[in-house]
């Protein structure tokens, strides 16, 4: 059945209320975090291929929408909430949302699948109503005060971010991409994003402190290698990073293509003067 004009309206208010709501905005932006990190790490190699949108127009399930290499549309509605039921709702339910989601998505043939995303552990949504089974799931995930709160306290969120680093990677680490993926996904229009935009803007935010895996993997210039070589300092890249040893001495040091020409311009003649330039 097509969208109706009460149904429009009431869809325009809906949208109205979800742009609206602060709280439900960053538990909201904490879940796209979440997902991003994931996709990324199922879709490494097609980044350009996976799109994210958020508050959608005229979408009866309207929260987040994911669209996956293989045309799938993942539709999600997120409740940061106590009391939740499916029969929640001041002027249509969750479960009419979800019914007309089903119905709207059907006609339009699409490969869809709808995700209800809620914050109580112990709300009663997990039983599904029967209507919307075959397409519909609810799925916890937890309202954190901070990004690194959810890193301590859910481990399927601390892995999801441990799985896009270059290792080795400390706790610290996670925290920095996780607050580098938030503040990219943050400071776009959140309309058809995709993962290689995120990523592009994750690395211009780290300035080559955040290391994930989508990164293409820096290369040190032939009069930097020779410095290096002069000075005893073995070294290998990993993605924006430069790891290096000397003697007793091993670190990492975040490779610029300024970090480089200021290297090759002063010419160390020992290490400390090296670290100076690059640290």
């Amino acid at each position: 059945m097509p969208i109706t004009t009460k149904e429009r309206k009431y869809l325009k208010n809906k949208y109205k209320g979800g742009k609206n709501n602060s709280k439900g905005a960053v538990y909201e932006s904490y879940y796209a975090t979440y997902q991003i990190a994931s996709f990324m790490n199922q879709y490494t190699g097609q980044l350009n291929d996976v799109h994210l949108s958020s508050q959608l127009e005229e979408t009866f399930v309207d929260d987040l929408l994911i669209e996956d290499p293989d045309v799938r549309k993942i539709y999600h509605q997120l409740k940061d909430v106590k009391e939740l039921t499916w029969k929640t709702g001041k002027s249509h339910s969750l479960e009419y949302d979800f019914t007309r989601q089903m119905e709207v998505s059907s006609e339009k043939c699409e490969d869809f699948e709808l995700k209800l995303i809620y914050s109580n552990p112990i709300s009663t949504v997990s039983t599904i109503p029967t209507g919307i089974a075959s397409c519909a799931s609810a799925v916890h995930f937890p309202s954190c005060s901070s990004i690194n709160q959810l890193l301590l306290s859910y481990l399927p969120f601390k892995e999801a971010i441990r799985n896009i680093a270059l290792p080795p990677v400390e706790d610290d680490e996670l925290s920095g991409i996780a607050a580098a993926i938030l503040g990219a996904w943050n400071s776009v229009e959140q309309k058809s994003v995709s993962l290689q935009q995120i990523s592009d803007i994750v690395r211009s935010l780290g300035k080559g402190t955040v290391n994930i895996r989508s990164y293409p993997t820096v290369s040190v210039s032939d009069r930097c290698r020779e410095i290096f070589s002069r000075l005893g300092i073995t070294f290998h890249e990993n993605g924006s990073t430069v790891h290096w040893s000397y003697k007793q001495l091993e670190g990492k040091v975040p490779w610029t293509n300024e970090k480089e020409r200021k290297v090759e311009k002063a010419n160390p003649a020992t290490i400390w003067e090296l670290m100076e330039l690059v640290n």
